[in-house]
């Protein structure tokens, strides 16, 4: 019988978290940040950052390809150590409520700066919390259908900002090379931020139901938030200018300034509101896998008990200190250094190290039958 059996989640539940985690804010900060370092040519930074994110996340698969019926703590226990197995639990707990707290934080600010002016920061974050709770007390099944129920709900985004294609200006997006190859390639590590979340793989993969389809799976959930960053940054381009570019900041929301309907004053708030379902997946998932790994580090297989300490550890602490944008812009950078090492430099030498110690376990069981 396998272990998270009864937690399984289908392949589409399993593309939407991991889309659902990538895509998040990056949708509203990614083109200018991309303009910021590399112009125009942001666009084939973001190209040449989802092609390494798409090995990184095909070496995440064949890692957990080793071990289907287990997640990356079971694995580490049972080929190195319980020793190795406690670290991990802990490094990843403090991972995913690193990110998940940066999400919360930044959408709290987004939706007090545009939304709730009046509202105080924590007060916002607690209610953002209350279905936080909801969802992930459950577990990864209902967190999966939280995930697909998301996205099918988001699917109208798209179609709200063709409306302001009638403001756009094709001659702003060339020349694509304009500052050369040098600050695209330099951009690229940058647009590792707005992909972090695919390292999910080492915990979610026991519980896909069709684990032969993994690597279809993550490949699909990385070029669906390709498409959705590629869309809103080209939009981006061609709507402001070069100049404007250089100052505007969250510009996906700033393009809704230009669309007047009648029986809406501001469809930015709107949006806003709308697209919580989005922004909820950069901090719901994080919290229910940082209280997971908590849970499996004492040996609990209830998870709840640590989701309740998380949550209430953070109302606290919000009610003293909730950080501001430039703060939590600040902290960003540092996630994605932390990121960057965690889900795309380490499962390199962990896949060859597995890889040598499998080929070592072969040569010694030869040696013990003849």
């Amino acid at each position: 019988m396998k272990k998270y059996a009864f937690n399984e989640i289908t392949t589409i539940q399993y593309i939407s978290l991991i889309n659902g985690m990538t895509v998040s804010f990056g949708f509203i900060e990614i083109p200018a940040d991309l303009h910021k370092k590399a112009g125009t040519g942001g666009l084939i930074s973001l190209l040449l950052g989802t092609l390494v994110t798409m090995a990184a996340s095909l070496i995440v698969v064949q890692i957990m390809r080793r071990f289907p019926n287990g997640t990356i703590l079971d694995m580490l226990t049972r080929r190195v150590g319980k020793w190795a197995g406690r670290l991990a639990a802990v490094v990843i707990a403090a991972y995913f409520l690193f990110y998940g707290y940066i999400g919360i934080v930044y959408s709290t600010r987004v939706i007090k700066a545009r939304v709730l002016q009046e509202t105080p920061a924590y007060i916002t974050l607690f209610l953002l919390l209350i279905p936080t709770y909801v969802v992930a007390r459950n577990g990864f099944r209902v967190l999966g259908r939280y995930a697909e129920l998301s996205i099918w709900l988001s699917l109208w985004i798209p179609f709200v900002f063709l409306l302001v294609w009638r403001h756009t200006n094709w001659n702003y997006l060339f020349p694509l090379l304009e500052r050369g190859w040098l600050p695209i390639l330099k951009a690229v590590p940058d647009t590792f931020f707005y992909f972090l979340g695919f390292f999910a793989t080492t915990l979610f993969y026991p519980f896909l139901q069709k684990k032969e389809k993994a690597s279809f799976a993550i490949l699909t959930a990385n070029g669906l938030t390709m498409l959705s960053y590629l869309f809103i940054t080209i939009l981006s381009f061609i709507f402001f200018s070069p100049e404007e570019m250089k100052e505007v900041n969250q510009p996906s929301i700033y393009m809704l300034k230009t669309i007047e309907l009648r029986f809406i004053e501001q469809v930015e708030g709107l949006f806003i509101v709308m697209y919580m379902l989005i922004f909820s997946m950069s901090w719901i998932p994080p919290f229910l896998l940082s209280s997971f790994c908590a849970a499996w580090l004492f040996g609990r297989a209830d998870h709840r008990l640590f989701l309740r300490v998380l949550m209430i550890g953070i109302v606290l602490f919000s009610c003293f200190y909730v950080p501001g944008l430039n703060t939590t812009y600040a902290l960003s950078d540092k996630l994605t250094k932390v990121g960057t090492v965690l889900e795309y430099a380490l499962p390199v030498p962990l896949l060859l190290f597995f890889m040598l110690q499998a080929r070592i376990s072969r040569k010694r069981s030869r040696r013990r039958r003849l």
